[in-house]
């Protein structure tokens, strides 16, 4: 089965769905197939990918694990920026130095001499509305009116960390895909 075949089968059963079927329609039914009649077997480059599953024996540090963070604050939490600010670094969630000094009441002379080894950078506000505008991650658009799309003025930029989060009242907390709750592993040792 080809791949334009597969398609033009999916798309006309589609909108046979949509439009509605008659409950004696043969395909009110749909028949679904393994994605493998999508592919050729003749294709040295296509990849199975089941077939390595994971099994129990696989070190820890190999299995995928997942680890989802949450920031805790009795207060309003900061804007927060995915920008990467230079060709040779990935993209890094920042907080802008104005909000940061200004939560803090501190200038940035006393902020700098402070907390050197916290990482600051400068981008062109222009560049920084590009990035910020077009990234997925960001989700309070309102934000930017503030900021001029076309303006040449440089914006300095804290990055984030569990220090600086601790610093302006929040704390960090890490969960492991692979937690579990005390209540679990309780009853798990007293089975053991």
């Amino acid at each position: 089965m080809t791949h334009s075949h597969a398609m033009d089968g999916f798309l006309s059963e589609y909108f046979a769905d949509l439009k509605g079927r008659a409950d004696d329609d043969e395909g009110i039914y749909w028949e679904f197939y393994g994605s493998a009649v999508c592919e050729s077997g003749e294709d040295p480059a296509a990849y199975d990918i089941l077939a390595n599953p994971p099994g129990p024996g696989q070190e820890e540090d190999e299995v995928h694990r997942e680890v989802f963070e949450f920031e805790f604050s009795d207060r309003p939490l900061l804007p927060c920026y995915n920008i990467q600010v230079s060709l040779s670094q990935v993209s890094v969630n920042w907080l802008l130095l104005s909000d940061v000094l200004k939560r803090l009441r501190m200038s940035s002379r006393a902020f700098r001499a402070a907390f050197a080894h916290l990482e600051v950078a400068t981008i062109a506000e222009a560049e920084f509305y590009k990035q910020a505008s077009l990234s997925q991650l960001f989700s309070c658009p309102d934000e930017l009116a503030a900021f001029l799309p076309d303006s040449k003025e440089l914006l300095d930029l804290v990055e984030t960390s569990s220090e600086l989060a601790a610093l302006l009242g929040s704390s960090l907390e890490c969960l492991d895909s692979r937690w579990e709750p005390r209540v679990a592993r309780a009853k798990a040792k007293a089975r053991s």
